[in-house]
C-alpha cells in the first residue's frame, strides 16, 4: 500500500523544485523540506531560464512563515522568496516581491514578471520603482528566450486594467502596468 501524503509531498516537492534550474536543485529541497506540507495549483507557467525549462507554478497554498529566512543562506532565502511570490494571498506576495526585485540571478526574473501580470497594482508600483536597480541585462535575456510569455504576461496585466483600473487610470500612459511593460519591451531589444 502506498502512503498518499508521501506520494503527494513528492508530487509537490517537485512541482516547486520544477521551478528552478537543475544547478539549484540542493538548495531548492532544503527549502522544500522546510514548508511542507504546501500545495501548488494549476499547470503553471513553462519558461525558459538561460536555456534550460523551467515551470513556475500558478500559485501555492502554505502557510508563510517569514521567520524561516533567518534559518537559511542567501540562496534559499531568495527561493523561498521566489515561492512565496506564487501564495495565494497578494499581500504576501508583493512583501516577498520587493526582496526579490533588484536581486540579478536569472532564476528570479520569471517570478517578478509573471507578477506584472496579475491585480495587484501594489506589486505594479514595487517594480516600477525598482526598474532602474533591476538587471536589464538578465531581463532582456529572459524576454528574448520567453517572448510568448511575455506577450501573455503583458495581455493579463492589459485584461486586469481593463477590467479593474480602467476607470481610474483611463489613459493607458497613466497606468502604472503600461510603464512596466513598456520598460520590459525595450530591455527585450536592446539589453
Amino acid at each position: 500500500m502506498t502512503n498518499t501524503r508521501a506520494v503527494g509531498n513528492a508530487v509537490q516537492t517537485n512541482a516547486l523544485a520544477a521551478a528552478f534550474p537543475a544547478e539549484l536543485r540542493s538548495e531548492v529541497a532544503v527549502v522544500t523540506d522546510l514548508i511542507r506540507p504546501s500545495t501548488a495549483t494549476h499547470p503553471g507557467s513553462s519558461v525558459v531560464v538561460r536555456g534550460e525549462p523551467v515551470n513556475i507554478p500558478y500559485r501555492i497554498h502554505h502557510d508563510c512563515d517569514d521567520t524561516l529566512l533567518a534559518r537559511l543562506n542567501e540562496v534559499q532565502a531568495a527561493i523561498y522568496a521566489c515561492m512565496l511570490t506564487r501564495h495565494q494571498d497578494g499581500h504576501v506576495r508583493q512583501r516577498h516581491i520587493e526582496h526579490l526585485v533588484t536581486l540579478p540571478e536569472p532564476w528570479i526574473a520569471p517570478f517578478v514578471v509573471h507578477l506584472c501580470g496579475e491585480y495587484v497594482v501594489e506589486i505594479l508600483a514595487v517594480v516600477d520603482a525598482n526598474l532602474s536597480s533591476m538587471d536589464r541585462r538578465v531581463y532582456g535575456v529572459f524576454f528574448r528566450e520567453n517572448p510568448t510569455f511575455l506577450k501573455r504576461t503583458h495581455d493579463r496585466m492589459v485584461s486586469y486594467w481593463d477590467c479593474y483600473y480602467r476607470w481610474l487610470y483611463k489613459r493607458k500612459s497613466d497606468y502604472v502596468g503600461f510603464r512596466v511593460f513598456e520598460q520590459f519591451h525595450e530591455w527585450r531589444i536592446s539589453a
